[in-house]
């Protein structure tokens, strides 16, 4: 007997799947992939013709037609008969959802599976007070999750596959089918001013909230997160931790997450969880597993949004407007400096360190001369190279990580010094007005100084802002100027172990006769200029024929020089030792006593030396 099947429109709403009408056409979000996930408004890709049933997924290439939809939904070609005969067996019905369903599927749920749940940190009061359930769906078994919505009345189910169950290849699911990804956790935003985290997954989500921690998930994945719900996570002055799954997808959906909330002017974390959870390894893997703390989550693993994003080491630059070598350069800064071509060498020494992958150390210059001695101007030939250098010429080391009592928290990250540099040459052209500083004072720049120097960020905290922090990698160089040091001056910085080189430029006076002729030349600002351009071409040159960085195998270096090397480092520890002396009366009348001076251990010389 030949059955006459109910139309296309009679099934969908049957099923519960929203679709509107455009001439001949249904449209409706896929049923059969995440490709409505991320749409918004009317937008949807499942198309189906009104007169035949016959679809076509414009985006994943889904095609069929009614019998192969009932299929793909399980139901029988019975159940799509237009004139059902009555069944001799009862046929599975899809019930109506609403809260009583939702009760229903609560109380039906195992002990093994609510042991299951318990084993990844969900406790039985999470369980019962976000009425996780168990129910039979497409022919399968399924952990039932209820989604609300900001109202607070239950939506949709959302769909985990039977862990037991290895013959469903589908992770979840959602019903009634065509349900849009929303937010699940939505009431965690209500009264968690300070602190919210993003996670990839309900489980995830509900391990953090058995902890206290309010967290919020996509239902649809790491690869969902609507702009829409951009202004529902966002608050006045709270932090948003991002923690989605050690794997590819979860990187990327995590930074994109990230971009979309900082841009609404909040403090926002990325957590990438340890290596040892393992590749697709999440916060289960890291509480449950690893017995890992809160604590490390929040401070050891979450670092801010802008330290995270993949900021390229080896800049890529236009093409420079003439090639220049170093041996042309060098004629060039010889032609109209002639007296400051070694500073300008060793000044293109430093910023050539950044090609150097093997380089993670900053490294700090300072010009040392009388005034007028040519040390701005050795400086200025590095000026104005665009994503190579940056100038300042008023600084205070307080500025790496601001803590201006005058500017918003969320605003901060805008003036912060510390990640404008990454990567770059800091120019200072005098640096006599920190070295000018009340003892107190320069005793706590040179301490950030020396701490920023290492090259590993900068965490701070203060009275009015609390904790700020830039954590990993920002490599970057300083040349600076500045009149002669005074001993005070140099007494501090040994005491604190300085990461300060100093170079004395020596300038000699110039006779009366080079004097006259300057006077016949072209103006020094003009041969300044020339230098400088020269400096830029050579760099984009260099960068040009190193795009990938230089790689430096230390196996090939000959021992000789690296015994010369070692005996500079060697001597170099010795020199930056202090003592420190202080007069005493004794019974003959005055005299000087002093402590040993502390020599630095031998490694860090000889790194900044090599």
């Amino acid at each position: 007997m030949n059955l006459q099947n109910i139309t296309i429109r009679e099934y969908l709403n049957q099923k519960g799947i929203q679709f509107r009408e455009s001439g001949n056409e249904l449209i409706a979000h896929c049923v059969f992939s995440s490709c409505d996930d991320d749409s918004t408004g009317n937008e949807a890709h499942l198309y189906f013709s009104a007169e035949t049933g016959q679809y076509n997924c414009k985006k994943c290439g889904e095609k069929g037609n009614l019998i192969t939809l009932a299929k793909h939904f399980g139901d029988s070609m019975q159940e799509i008969a237009l004139n059902q005969q009555k069944p001799t067996k009862n046929i599975r019905r899809y019930p109506k959802f609403d809260a009583g369903l939702v009760e229903t599927y609560h109380q039906a749920l195992p002990a093994s599976i609510r042991q299951y749940l318990n084993d990844r940190g969900i406790t039985d009061a999470i369980i019962d007070t976000h009425k996780l359930g168990w129910g039979t769906f497409y022919r399968k078994w399924w952990i039932t999750i209820p989604i609300k919505d900001a109202e607070g009345n239950y939506t949709f189910l959302k769909l985990r596959q039977d862990p037991e169950d290895a013959t469903n290849h589908d992770k979840y699911k959602f019903y009634p089918a065509g349900s849009n990804a929303a937010i699940f956790g939505l009431d965690m935003l209500k009264g968690n001013e300070n602190r919210i985290v993003i996670c990839e997954g309900e489980f995830d989500c509900l391990l953090l909230i058995a902890r206290g921690i309010p967290a919020i998930t996509s239902t649809a994945g790491a690869g969902t997160f609507k702009k829409e719900w951009v202004e529902m996570v966002i608050g006045k002055y709270r932090k948003i931790y991002i923690c989605y799954d050690n794997d590819k997808s979860g990187q990327e959906g995590a930074e994109k997450v990230a971009k979309m909330v900082e841009n609404g002017g909040n403090e926002t974390y990325i957590i990438a969880l340890p290596q040892e959870v393992s590749e697709g390894g999440d916060l289960t893997n890291y509480f449950v597993d690893l017995n890992g703390t809160t604590e490390d989550l929040f401070s050891k693993y979450a670092k801010r949004f802008i330290d995270s994003l993949p900021e390229p080491r080896i800049k890529k630059f236009p093409k420079p407007e003439r090639a220049v070598d170093f041996q042309e350069w060098r004629e060039i800064i010889s032609e109209h400096f002639p007296d400051l071509l070694f500073p300008a060498e060793v000044g293109l020494s430093i910023i050539s360190q950044i090609l150097i992958t093997e380089i993670t150390n900053p490294f700090s210059l300072v010009y040392v001369d009388v005034p007028s001695a040519g040390k701005t101007i050795a400086i200025n030939f590095f000026s104005e190279i665009d994503g190579l250098t940056y100038a300042s010429d008023k600084f205070t080391p307080a500025s790496f990580v601001s803590n201006a009592t005058n500017v918003k928290k969320e605003k901060l990250a805008e003036i912060d010094l510390l990640p404008r540099l990454k990567y770059k040459m800091f120019l200072l052209r005098d640096l006599s007005v920190l070295f000018s500083k009340r003892d107190d004072d320069l005793n706590e720049c040179l301490g950030l100084l020396t701490r920023v120097l290492d090259g590993e960020g900068l965490n701070t905290d203060s009275g009015v802002h609390g904790q700020r922090q830039y954590v990993g990698e920002y490599l970057f160089m300083i040349l600076a100027g500045s009149t002669p040091i005074p001993p005070r001056v140099w007494k501090m910085m040994g005491n604190l172990g300085s990461r300060l080189f100093f170079l004395n430029i020596n300038s000699r006076e110039k006779s009366e006769d080079e004097l006259a002729n300057q006077l016949t030349t072209l103006a020094y600002k003009e041969k300044e200029k020339i230098c400088r351009i020269a400096t830029k071409n050579f760099l984009y040159t260099l960068w040009h024929q190193y795009p990938n960085g230089v790689d430096w195998d230390k196996t090939k270096d000959e021992q000789k020089h690296k015994l010369i090397i070692a005996r500079s480092a060697h001597l170099l520890a010795k020199l930056r030792g202090v003592i420190n002396v202080w007069k005493e009366w004794g019974e003959d009348g005055k005299e000087f006593s002093y402590y040993p001076p502390t020599i630095e251990n031998i490694l860090p010389p000889i790194i900044r030396t090599a």
